[in-house]
């Protein structure tokens, strides 16, 4: 059994003791499909939070044998797209927008990450965030986005294709 199970068995009867160990164990993975969908550090980082609040609410639920990752990941996931379609509809003025000062603080690692990730398009850089960072099966990744494996692979096929033809631009 891999560590992670047992740590989900411990925390399925309420001992949290490993919760430190689960959390960074998977805090990467749930962080970039997250921020693939938001694309604010700090947004992600209080969205991470009510993931893994939200996952330890519905711990039962979770099914033995299942990717954790995937799970997390897909929880982390539905809450940044439900932001994102309630920040969608709020209007902001251009006035505001521009007084809204530049944040610097992204490391430098995710500050490349993040240019790469915007050469593509919405559904090819959370295809590749979910394959590449994530280690999702395509399998996985078409149940995750609802989308036929086909669909899945092509799309990625073409991310890739695109990140090699435009990666030396940056």
């Amino acid at each position: 059994m891999d560590r992670i199970d047992v740590i989900i068995k411990e925390l399925k009867s309420r001992n949290y003791q490993s919760f430190d160990t689960f959390y960074n164990l998977t805090k990467n993975q749930v962080f970039y499909a997250i921020i693939s969908v938001i694309k604010d550090r700090s947004l992600a980082e209080d969205l991470m939070q009510d993931t893994y609040v939200k996952f330890l609410e519905k711990i039962d639920q979770y099914k033995d044998g299942s990717n954790p990752y995937a799970y997390l990941s897909t929880i982390g996931r539905n809450l940044a797209i439900n932001l994102y379609n309630q920040r969608k509809r709020e209007v902001y003025s251009e006035e505001l927008l521009e007084t809204i000062p530049y944040q610097e603080e992204i490391e430098t690692d995710d500050a490349q990450i993040f240019k790469i990730l915007d050469l593509l398009e919405e559904s090819e850089r959370e295809i590749v965030v979910l394959h590449v960072i994530n280690e999702l099966k395509f399998k996985e990744i078409a149940n995750i986005t609802q989308k036929p494996l086909g669909t899945v692979l092509w799309i990625y096929n073409k991310a890739i294709k695109k990140l090699k033809e435009k990666a030396g631009d940056i």
